[in-house]
């Protein structure tokens, strides 16, 4: 799974969740999030990538999706096992 496509799930995760636009989303520098939306995001993204980030029970409510990215590209390529 390469970066740009996980980049372009993280996006469409929150604007199905946020119910904003995709070009809203990609405008912000970092995403402020309310904690319902917060832990769907991340309990989507962990789902579709069979993955567990521990983001689920942070505190913290604001993301870059230009940081998330290679965390979860990170994660991904730990968690596969040849």
């Amino acid at each position: 799974m390469t970066p740009h496509f996980i980049r372009q799930l993280i996006i469409h995760t929150i604007c199905n969740v946020t119910g904003e636009p995709p070009e809203n989303i990609t405008a912000k520098n970092r995403i402020e999030l309310n904690t319902r939306d917060w832990e769907q995001i991340f309990s989507r993204l962990e789902a579709t990538l069979d993955i567990q980030t521990g983001m689920l029970t942070s505190t913290e409510r604001s993301i870059s999706i230009d940081a998330l990215t290679p965390v979860l590209h990170a994660k991904i390529s730990d968690d596969i096992v040849i």
